[in-house]
């Protein structure tokens, strides 16, 4: 996700960082190592449909809203680096459709998005070493912050142990409203990574991944513009990735669901709201070379 933000709304894609044991199975295992080729350039779509509806409170009575988000992106490797291997991801266009908002009501915004880069150094195992984020020429951009947070958030990192089907792993994210609140201790989402096959073509092979992602489940205190209020998160995602090993890229990703957020305290008093954010996303390999 993710989520109320577009960009935020990357992170949604339950971008994975900080991995754990793996579960126990029976048949062959393989090592899950990231070594793209040097040179390898590879094109995606990102397509992520969202909806949100105050279920109750104050605004339960506004009509729900819903948007789609299209991103299409470039991600370049560099090759060997400090720790890892250097990688270079260019944002190529971005289109945002709403029934709430004219067609080009967000295009200058989309437009300046236009040509961000991000440089990023992963180790063998997909975990972020170091990153850094600009625009267009290396210029200075409000979005690169927000970007670059997304950015990381596509990778997912490998298991450190070998794995056949059936085991699995988990690992935590950032969720984006960490990005637009204050909250007493961080906000990660947990996500579980089971191997449902591995297929082998030839010189490639092709790990598929069922994913589940839950929420935090204890209450959260927040503190924005001087209010104090308690959050309640409920849900889950799930979805299928699939990775190339010999690519060393992701092929595919599915995920759909919803999180509930039920907020207390502040301006919204004891009987507080509940909002339901419904989520799809999807991302393809469209070109690599």
């Amino acid at each position: 996700m993710t989520a109320a933000r577009p960009f935020a709304l990357v992170a949604a894609l339950a971008g994975l960082l900080a991995s754990t044991a793996c579960g126990g199975a029976s048949g062959p295992k393989i090592a899950l190592r990231f070594h793209p080729p040097a040179g390898a350039a590879y094109s995606y779509q990102l397509e992520q449909q969202n909806s949100i509806k105050f279920e109750t409170g104050p605004m339960s009575r506004m009509p729900g809203q819903a948007f789609t988000m299209r991103m299409y992106y470039t991600q370049s490797v560099d090759g060997p680096a400090e720790g890892g291997t250097g990688i270079t991801v260019k944002f190529d266009s971005t289109t945002l459709e709403s029934p709430m908002m004219g067609p080009d009501a967000m295009k200058p915004a989309l437009d300046r998005m236009r040509g961000l880069t991000s440089t990023i150094v992963y180790d063998d195992r997909m975990n972020v070493v170091r990153a850094q984020f600009g625009g267009v020429a290396g210029t200075p951009s409000p979005l690169t912050d927000q970007m670059g947070k997304s950015v990381k958030n596509m990778a997912f990192p490998l298991p450190a142990e070998p794995v056949g089907v059936g085991d699995s792993w988990t690992s935590e994210t950032e969720l984006p409203i960490s990005q637009l609140v204050r909250t007493s201790t961080p906000l990660k989402a947990k996500s579980k990574l089971t191997v449902k096959n591995i297929k082998i073509a030839g010189a490639d092979t092709t790990i598929v991944l069922a994913v589940e992602t839950s929420f935090p489940t204890d209450p959260v205190t927040v503190t924005q513009e001087g209010q104090t209020s308690t959050l309640r998160f409920s849900g889950t995602l799930t979805g299928e990735r699939q990775f190339s090993v010999s690519r060393g890229a992701p092929l595919s990703s599915t995920m759909s669901g919803t999180m509930r957020i039920n907020a207390r305290g502040g301006q919204l008093g004891a009987a507080g709201m509940t909002m339901a954010m419904e989520q799809r996303t999807s991302l393809q390999l469209t070109d690599g070379k």
